[in-house]
């Protein structure tokens, strides 16, 4: 068991200094998790829930659900928010965050775009102390370092989109780095999420008619100077079925499949995991479904009605 507990603690440090936004492997059907200038990029509404469960059958493993939603709400601008709970242990992070972004058109045709996204956060960071066993009755830094404290928060993100095509963006979260719980100024509040900074980037290739490679890339680095690094590849069949592999450097392979039908998307990962932890535990499960709803009033219609209709090409 003591085996089990080290092991844990040396887990959970490594994902709150190299992940400390829940790990998601498939970012790549939620860009705006990561930047918020991607914020209603899309021309429709995508609701969507994500649920992870990390190291199966290790004890106290990390469990993280989120469920977003993003639209535009005017021909520039976009709005959404994410609601999340993240396990590990005994410790838990709840909290939501709301963005907005406004995209620039960056030529007459509108298929390339700029989006200059800020975000602003409120996170519930508890500890179950009565999983903990410490040395000292009612530890301090227990009891005062983490249990039932508020922290407020802000992101910013800078995301170019071409057409359903190719995007890149660069974004940071944790900026304000508040210490102090946003109700109770008589206690000092210790934050321990530090700043970062994130890269993204992918290009959907089209070979033939029915088939495609997306290729995307995901690198992000905290200013402790931890850094860590995704790289995914999947191919994709008249965008309704895909399937795929993603790198995370030192941490896991990722094999990656789903599909849509009518409003719906969904997709299913499984992490192979090459760290030490791999050792007790089944890999990573990770599952998400979205349903893309219409902007009706807006006359716009989601990938799926767009795809059942046929259209005459203008001259």
């Amino acid at each position: 068991m003591k085996k089990y507990i080290t092991l844990l603690a040396f887990a959970i440090s490594g994902v709150s200094y190299a992940q400390q936004i829940a790990l998601n492997s498939q970012y790549l059907f939620n860009e705006m998790i990561v930047n918020a200038g991607a914020t209603g990029a899309k021309d429709y509404v995508p609701v969507q829930f994500n649920f992870r469960k990390q190291w199966t059958n290790f004890p106290g493993a990390p469990t993280t659900q989120m469920i977003s939603a993003q639209s535009p709400i005017s021909k520039k601008m976009g709005f959404g928010g994410v609601i999340f709970n993240d396990v590990s242990g005994p410790s838990r992070r709840t909290g939501f965050n709301i963005n907005a972004a406004y995209h620039l058109q960056l030529d007459k045709k509108n298929n390339h775009r700029l989006g200059f996204g800020l975000g602003a956060s409120l996170t519930q960071h508890l500890i179950d102390v009565t999983k903990l066993s410490t040395y000292l009755p009612d530890d301090p830094a227990v009891t005062r370092g983490y249990n039932n404290q508020m922290v407020p928060d802000a992101n910013f993100g800078i995301f170019y989109h071409f057409k359903d095509k190719g995007f890149a963006g660069i974004s940071a979260s944790n900026l304000v780095q508040m210490k102090r719980d946003l109700y109770n100024f008589e206690n000092v509040l210790f934050n321990p999420l530090m700043r970062t900074y994130y890269l993204i980037g992918g290009y959907h290739f089209d070979l033939g008619k029915d088939f495609g490679l997306k290729a995307t890339a995901l690198g992000q680095m905290i200013e402790t100077g931890t850094w860590q690094a995704d790289v995914t590849l999947l191919g994709t069949y008249k965008n309704v079925l895909w399937l795929g592999a993603s790198y995370r450097h030192t941490d896991a392979v990722a094999f990656l499949a789903g599909g849509q039908v009518g409003p719906l998307k969904f997709g299913y990962s499984y992490d192979y995991t090459l760290s030490d932890i791999g050792n007790y535990s089944s890999g990573s499960h990770e599952i998400f479904i979205e349903l893309q709803l219409a902007r009706s009033n807006a006359g716009v219609a989601t990938p799926w009605m767009k795809r059942n209709r046929i259209y005459t090409p203008k001259n």
